[in-house]
């Protein structure tokens, strides 16, 4: 469990950015690192409390705009260097766009944001600060987002998220949700309510699982029928199986003529490595693992002479061999792949 975050870190994080002292904020946040506080928390736990303090003491007048900028420019350094925590675990199949709202200038809010939703395996398309609503809404257009995340800190900034609202509906892009975020919906929580909005969020955090939520991951499909003598049969009738496939695909000039005396040397090449790509997914017990690999053959075999019709004429001959090859009750378990990549290869070639 991540320890709780001393209030002489933060209290001396703050002193740093009061002074300008970039130095001094980056100590602030190598000693958090070094106790053991992941870059998350840093985030949630110093940097966000630090930029609002920082925001109030400008409003108030008590901080210059030149000193609340200089703030703002560390806190983003030190973002970018911290980035590298935020890889993700796993891919949502899920994509946001993220900026601020017009003539919205502050960015940090909505950068964290973008972090924790990258470290959460969505894709994330980053617009920055002060997105007009045009432009926002050809971003949508092109992105086709699941969700659409909008940060305003200043308060006269929320009527520009009315219009934004009217201009979603007028683009026919209502359908994608919305999620708002910074100070006035933190303060207000029923703020985003009223504006016909329906997510908000008071941190990146918070966002983050609001959106996951409302886009639960899809269930896992069952794992395929499976038993443990598949795997090595197949690598013990490994040679066999791809001499015998060669073989048979040789027998087909037409399919061959574009790779001349080469033919025999390609055939078994794309043999060898159907065959290791079937032996991880075996291996892993997912069928989707060649859905990859497949997709990739298509864009490559082209350029070596092998058209995509070639490929699924290969894959059958493929499936037959093991058919032939195997003992019956694991060409049976093997064919659950191989069906898999034969459906997807017509598919890609127009044959459903």
């Amino acid at each position: 469990m991540t320890p709780p975050i001393p209030s002489d870190l933060q209290h001396r994080y703050l002193e740093a950015m009061l002074q300008g002292s970039g130095r001094a904020a980056d100590r602030v946040v190598e000693q958090a690192l070094a106790q053991g506080i992941h870059a998350p928390r840093i985030y949630l736990d110093i940097f966000q409390p630090t930029a609002y303090e920082i925001g109030r003491l400008w409003q108030s007048n008590r901080i210059g705009v030149a000193q609340e900028h200089l703030a703002t420019a560390i806190i983003e350094r030190q973002m970018g260097e911290l980035h590298p925590y935020f890889r993700p675990k796993t891919r949502r199949n899920r994509r946001v766009v993220l900026g601020c709202a017009p003539e919205e200038w502050h960015r940090v809010g909505v950068r964290m944001v973008a972090d924790f939703f990258e470290a959460e395996g969505w894709e994330v398309i980053y617009l920055g600060a002060a997105v007009p609503i045009p432009a926002l809404i050809d971003a949508i257009k092109t992105a086709q987002p699941d969700l659409v995340g909008i940060s305003t800190s200043m308060v006269f900034n929320v009527p520009h998220l009315t219009n934004l609202v009217r201009s979603l509906a007028a683009a026919d892009l209502d359908g994608i949700p919305l999620m708002v975020g910074g100070l006035p919906f933190t303060r207000q929580p029923g703020l985003h309510q009223a504006l016909n909005i329906q997510l908000s969020a008071p941190n990146a955090a918070a966002a983050v699982v609001a959106a996951n939520n409302a886009f639960p991951p899809p269930a896992r499909l069952p794992y395929p029928s499976h038993s443990a003598e598949a795997l090595p049969a197949l690598r013990a009738h490994r040679r066999q199986i791809i001499d015998r496939a060669t073989e048979l695909a040789l027998q087909h000039p037409t399919d061959t003529l574009t790779l001349g005396e080469r033919a025999p040397e390609v055939i078994r090449a794309g043999y060898e490595f159907v065959t290791r790509m079937l032996e991880a997914a075996l291996a892993a017990r997912r069928t989707e693992l060649l859905d990859e690999q497949i997709l990739w053959g298509n864009e490559r075999q082209p350029h070596d002479g092998v058209l995509p019709e070639h490929m699924l004429h290969r894959f059958e001959i493929y499936d037959a061999v093991l058919q032939q090859l195997l003992p019956a009750e694991i060409a049976a378990i093997v064919r659950e792949y191989t069906g898999r990549m034969i459906a997807l290869q017509r598919s890609l070639i127009g044959q459903e």
